[in-house]
């Protein structure tokens, strides 16, 4: 027996391809972020049953469906912010653009208080603009090799020969070949860095081994800074929408998740000379404001 009602519009789907994911907020509407640079994505329903068994027959004489297991996995292959809170509970902190200048993390404590106090150093900070392209990613840390000297570290190679080269002098990442002297209220230049430390108005006096590291982005159009781990952050509820590709013969399909919230947490992969790519897996839920988990919408559209 056929169809006795409804349209079924188009009655013969081949749905082909996906076309992007969407994270809204569940009370608003409102979209958390959207991304299209995606691989596979799999709705699944898996059901558990029981069977009633008994007697000689190797068959059950009966079976019923206990639960439905309902997720959606889709493979990432773009790293938005709202990725990392959504998906792996992240708190996400941003930094405006600074396409000419660059940012500076300014100078902290890490072991003492001297290399930072009022007989220390004052600031660190880029020397000026002609040096903005000797700017070198990554975190520094300053050493004090005496009362009055430091030795700078870097834990990296990386973009050391943007603009005047950078060598490390030895496996601890020192790029201060000798001791920076640092004078009250004078003006030292970290070589090769495009940065400047200045003393303390007040006479210098560090202990050696106090130290102390800073931070360093080139001119950028935006940082920003994901920290993992932060007690009592949670995997948010979210709705989702997902679109999959129009078709040549105008068959179009999206779904609508009404609450969904992460269950495999995430994987950031740092593969060799390969793009960043990863799977997730997100639990579908029951919306009992709408009294479903999710709407799969087909259309045979006019092209």
């Amino acid at each position: 027996m056929g169809i006795t009602a409804g349209t079924g519009f188009p009655t013969t789907r081949q749905e082909f391809g996906c076309h992007s994911i969407c994270a809204r907020n569940r009370t608003t509407k409102v979209v958390t972020g959207m991304i299209e640079i995606i691989g596979d994505i799999s709705l699944e329903f898996a059901a558990s049953s029981v069977d009633n068994r008994g007697g000689s027959s190797l068959y059950p004489r009966a079976t019923e469906i206990t639960e439905i297991d309902s997720t959606i996995s889709f493979n990432v292959r773009q790293w938005d912010d709202w990725i990392f809170e959504n998906y792996m509970a992240a708190t996400v902190t941003t930094t405006s653009s600074a396409s000419t200048s660059g940012t500076l993390v300014a100078l902290s404590a890490v072991t003492g208080s001297t290399v930072t106090g009022a007989n220390g150093i004052a600031s660190v900070d880029i020397t000026s603009s002609g040096t903005i392209a000797n700017l070198k990613t990554g975190p520094y840390m300053v050493i004090a090799a005496s009362a009055t000297t430091v030795d700078v570290f870097r834990p990296t190679t990386f973009q050391n020969s943007r603009g005047t080269d950078l060598y490390l002098d030895n496996n601890a990442g020192k790029i201060t070949t000798t001791p920076l002297t640092i004078a009250s209220g004078t003006v030292v230049v970290i070589p090769g860095t495009g940065l400047q430390l200045t003393g303390q108005a007040a006479s210098i006096a560090m202990t050696i081994g106090d130290s102390a590291s800073f931070y360093v982005t080139p001119p950028h159009t935006g940082i920003s800074a994901v920290d993992i781990g932060v007690p009592g952050n949670t995997f948010p509820e979210h709705e989702l929408i997902i679109f999959g590709r129009q078709r040549g013969s105008g068959e179009s399909v999206w779904v609508q998740c009404y609450k969904a919230q992460c269950v495999s947490g995430m994987t950031f992969p740092m593969s060799q000379s390969d793009f960043a790519a990863t799977d997730i897996s997100v639990k579908l839920l029951l919306d009992t404001t709408v009294n479903k988990v999710a709407t799969i919408n087909f259309s045979a559209q006019t092209l």
